[in-house]
C-alpha cells in the first residue's frame, strides 16, 4: 500500500518503525518508479550505519535491477564516480548521509532557490527589530558592527540564521568539480531519504517566540533543503520521498520541515508554506510565566494543543 501510494501521488511521507519494511517500500518506490517511467534516476541518501546494507537489500528485492553504491566521492574518485553516474542507466544510486554535502547545484539554480527563503529571513528580522523598538535594513545584516550594537535577539537569531544559509549558498557555489558531484549532470530527478529526522534543522523564518521551537540551523539541512527545491522545481511539484523511524523526536517544527521537503507546492497552495501561517493552523499556544536565571519572572508562550488534526492528517497523507 505505502509504495501503491507512493506511486500515485509521486512523494511521500513514511513513518515506519523498525522492522516494518521499511527499506523494502524504498526499494519498491524507487525501482518502480523507474519501471512505470515515473523516474529517469532514483537517488537516495541512507543512513551511514547502514547504507551498504540498505543497496545490498534492495538489490537482492530486485536481483535484475542496476543499483550503485557510491561512498567514496574524494578528489580521486569524484570525476570517476561523476561519470559512472552520469553516463549509465541506474535504477537506483545509494548514497550515505555523509556525502550528502558533496552534491553541489550550479550558483544560478542555488540563488534562484534559495532566494525566496533569504528573502522571509530578512523580512521577519526587520520586523523582529521593529517589535524591540530597533532599526535594521538589509544592509545593516552584513555589518558586523552594526549587528553587535542590534538589541533585539530576535533579530539577531534570524539574520545569523539568513548569513548562514547565504554563506552555505556561496560555498556549495564554489564547490569545484574536484570537491563536489554537480547533480544537475547527474540525470537525478527522484529522491529519497532515509531517516529523514536527521535533516531536521533547515532554517525556519519566523520572529515567533514559543517555548521548544527549535531553530538552530545545520549545514546538512540547508544542503538538503536545497536540492529537494531542486527535484521538486524540476518536476513541478513531486519527486521526493521522506523515511523515519522517529519522525517526531522532539519538536513541532520538524513535521514542518518533513512537509517542506515534500510538499511545499501544496502547501503554497493551502496558504500553509510560512511557518506562522502552519503553526496557527495546526497549534495553538497559551500564555504562561517562568522563573530567569536573575530570579525574575518572564511571560513565555508555550505550546497548548493541536487543532485541525484531521487536516493536518490529510495533508501528510498526500
Amino acid at each position: 500500500n505505502g509504495i501503491y501510494a507512493a506511486l500515485v501521488n509521486g512523494r511521500s511521507m513514511n513513518a515506519d518503525e523498525v522492522g516494518t519494511g521499511k527499506t523494502y517500500k524504498i526499494g519498491g518506490t524507487a525501482i518502480e518508479s523507474r519501471r512505470l517511467g515515473i523516474a529517469n534516476k532514483p537517488l537516495l541518501f541512507a543512513h551511514n550505519a547502514n547504507a551498504v546494507d540498505v543497496a545490498g537489500d534492495i538489490q537482492r528485492m530486485y536481483p535484475g535491477a542496476r543499483v550503485l553504491y557510491v561512498d567514496n566521492l574524494d578528489r580521486e574518485n569524484l570525476q570517476a564516480a561523476v561519470r559512472r553516474i552520469a553516463n549509465a542507466d541506474w535504477d537506483l544510486i545509494v548514497m550515505p548521509h555523509s556525502l550528502v554535502d558533496r552534491v553541489t547545484l550550479s550558483r544560478a539554480t542555488l540563488e534562484r532557490l534559495s532566494a525566496a527563503e533569504i528573502a522571509a529571513l530578512e523580512s521577519e528580522a526587520i520586523e523582529a527589530a521593529r517589535d524591540d523598538n530597533s532599526r535594521l535594513t538589509v544592509e545593516d545584516m552584513d555589518d558586523e558592527k552594526t549587528m553587535q550594537k542590534l538589541r533585539s535577539v530576535t533579530a539577531k537569531e534570524l539574520v545569523r540564521a539568513r548569513n548562514a544559509l547565504k554563506e552555505q549558498v556561496n560555498k556549495m557555489a564554489n564547490a569545484t568539480s574536484e570537491d563536489a558531484v554537480p547533480i544537475e549532470e547527474l540525470g537525478v530527478d527522484m529522491l529519497l531519504i532515509d531517516e529523514a529526522h536527521e535533516f531536521k534543522k533547515p532554517p525556519i523564518a519566523t520572529k515567533m517566540r514559543v517555548k521548544g521551537l527549535n531553530k538552530a540551523t545545520s549545514q546538512r539541512s540547508m544542503v538538503m533543503k536545497l536540492l529537494t527545491d531542486y527535484v521538486r522545481d524540476m518536476r513541478g511539484g513531486p519527486g521526493v520521498h521522506t523515511y523515519s523511524g522517529t519522525f517526531i523526536s522532539n519538536t513541532l517544527s520538524e513535521i514542518y520541515h518533513h512537509m517542506r521537503y515534500v510538499m511545499l507546492d501544496k502547501m503554497e497552495d493551502a496558504g500553509i508554506e510560512s511557518w506562522d501561517a502552519w503553526f496557527n493552523t495546526f497549534a495553538a499556544t497559551v500564555e504562561d510565566v517562568e522563573l530567569t536565571a536573575a530570579a525574575e519572572f518572564e511571560p513565555v508562550k508555550r505550546l497548548a494543543a493541536f487543532v485541525n488534526l484531521p487536516e493536518l492528517r490529510r495533508m501528510l497523507g498526500q
